[in-house]
């Protein structure tokens, strides 16, 4: 439970801080992108169970494409970690999505298998 409302705490700063840090022009593309690494306990059903639920937050309206792929375990990188991408037509739309219930229902999702969460928000440059 105390790892649940810490993951939960991190995600929203982190949300929250971008979307202050981040707030300029709404006409250009942005993107979201989530890494999780999970804890080596976590069983398989338990990490799709995360999967399902960014799928499920790529069907909202404002998400405008959606992709997804799991880290090759390497020497360097030992670990199971799997990456979300959204992207959204503007900041605007990132900040609804943030605010979405769905989004603050998924936060919650797998908090007990999770070992680290990052997150990278950027303007995509043409």
């Amino acid at each position: 439970m105390k790892n649940q409302l810490f993951v939960g705490t991190l995600i929203f700063v982190m949300v929250v801080f971008s979307k202050k840090t981040f707030c300029q022009t709404n006409s250009k593309k942005f993107k979201h992108i989530v890494t999780f690494t999970f804890t080596t306990n976590a069983t398989q059903p338990e990490i799709e169970e995360i999967d399902k639920s960014f799928k499920g937050l790529a069907k909202l309206k404002v998400v405008k494409s959606y992709e997804w792929g799991i880290a090759p375990i390497t020497e360097r990188n030992k670990e199971n970690r799997h990456t979300y991408a959204f992207t959204f037509s503007s900041f605007e739309d990132f900040g609804k999505y943030a605010d979405s219930p769905e989004h603050q229902k998924h936060i919650k999702v797998g908090a007990n298998i999770t070992k680290q969460v990052e997150a990278v928000q950027y303007f995509v440059a043409k």
